[in-house]
């Protein structure tokens, strides 16, 4: 069920022209961040999507800014300033 969905969405997108690709694009990444933003919170447990990071080490978030967080390692002493957009909630 939600394949056909998808493919359907997806065939949908490609009869968009290149503009209104790009914007829609831009509106799901948008969206994907407030989400990131409602779920990242002072004392949350989170993991930071990036090549150097070990994506199985977990980070507490310390201090929440506008655009960027900073995390401390739960099993160390590791702390870093990460965008929110690298952060992905573990639930």
């Amino acid at each position: 069920m939600m394949n056909e969905q998808f493919n359907e969405a997806l065939v949908a997108a490609l009869r968009l022209s290149k503009e209104q690709q790009d914007r829609l694009i831009s509106e799901i990444k948008h969206l994907q961040l407030e989400k990131t933003k409602r779920d990242v919170y002072v004392g949350s447990i989170v993991k930071i999507n990036h090549k150097k990071i070990n994506p199985t080490t977990q980070f507490k978030v310390i201090k929440v800014n506008r655009k960027s967080a900073k995390v401390k390692e739960l099993n160390g002493n590791q702390s870093y300033d990460v965008s929110i957009g690298l952060l992905e909630p573990i639930n």
